[in-house]
């Protein structure tokens, strides 16, 4: 599968179900669950037989959350961390919970996701602060 085929799918796959629930002030936190589909796309091949969510997929879920709360969509996203911690199964409850914060330097989401009661990721995006000069990076 080509990157581009790949971000097609992920266009055109299933969004995590009812909405972020919110709590917080200055630091927003927002947690979402949902089952993974077994005929999600991405888990074809991933592995046969014995079909593990990728860890792309995780990552996916983390920025799909933190959109919902106000990250920016068309802004390009930092890959803080990314540590996967258990295997995560389709059908299994998942649990994706994300403190947003804004701060001088851009958006920063720090989740954690949880696979059927157990810890399964650690996952931190940031979102750099845009700049007007192009010169500038952030």
């Amino acid at each position: 599968m080509t990157l581009e085929e790949a971000l097609g799918l992920v266009e055109d796959r299933p969004r995590a179900v009812g909405g972020p629930e919110r709590t917080g002030l200055a630091e927003e936190t927002v947690r979402s669950s949902f089952a993974v589909p077994a005929d999600d796309p991405f888990l074809a091949g991933h592995y046969p037989g014995f079909p593990l969510v990728p860890g792309f997929s995780l990552v996916q879920y983390v920025y799909e959350l933190a959109a919902s709360a106000g990250a920016p969509r068309d802004h390009p996203v930092v890959v803080r961390k990314a540590r996967f911690l258990s295997p995560v199964r389709p059908g299994g409850e998942m649990v994706v919970e994300a403190r947003i914060e804004r701060t001088a330097d851009g958006v920063r989401a720090v989740a954690a996701v949880r696979a059927d009661d157990r810890p399964a990721a650690e996952i931190t995006l940031h979102y750099p602060r845009e700049t007007n000069d192009p010169q500038e990076t952030p």
